[in-house]
């Protein structure tokens, strides 16, 4: 007998999609947020603000956190700014070095608590930072969607549920597209 709706699926198979798919949710978000990840490429670090705001949640993330506003990161931000305006004024100005000292904490941690993400509503995962649109032009982001994040569900995932990735500026729309998976 076929199984016509997702409510009638038996429990254990129920609890099975849902553990694998709050998985691939959990491994994702630790991925982006962890500076030492190094497939396929470092993830893009500067001040360490970018990896700590990526959030997952069942409604599209909004990316309207200044760096300014929050510290540590803000003071990094404002000691490599003042760098910059002192090796601008010098006459052999030399392209700006990173920080040393980026700090990288994640600010919405995924799996804290009871928390757990209903495979049969859509999950997205976004960047707070406002930035966030100008760092996917490094293209290490969409490379670990491509390659790694479909390696993450193919392990930890027999069926799919909606997973959604921010991924680029709409010039159409207002806003970011988000890519399905």
């Amino acid at each position: 007998m076929a199984i016509r709706r997702l409510k009638d699926l038996p429990k254990d198979l129920d609890k099975q999609i849902s553990a694998g798919f709050n998985n691939v949710i959990k491994i994702a978000h630790f991925k982006l947020s962890n500076e030492e990840s190094t497939t396929p490429d470092p993830m893009p670090v500067w001040t360490g603000f970018f990896a700590s705001s990526w959030k997952a949640q069942n409604s599209p993330v909004t990316a309207n956190h200044k760096v300014e506003n929050f510290q540590p990161w803000a003071g990094i931000k404002r000691e490599r700014s003042i760098n910059f305006f002192e090796k601008r004024k010098q006459k052999d100005f030399t392209p700006q070095e990173p920080p040393s000292n980026p700090i990288v904490q994640m600010r919405f941690p995924v799996g804290d608590g009871d928390r757990v993400f209903n495979y049969r509503k859509s999950v997205w995962i976004g960047n707070k930072a406002v930035y966030s649109q100008y760092v996917l032009e490094s293209g290490k982001i969409q490379n670990f969607i491509a390659d790694d994040l479909a390696q993450i569900i193919k392990e930890n995932m027999t069926e799919k549920g909606k997973l959604f990735i921010g991924g680029k500026v709409s010039e159409k729309f207002k806003g970011t597209t988000y890519t399905v998976l």
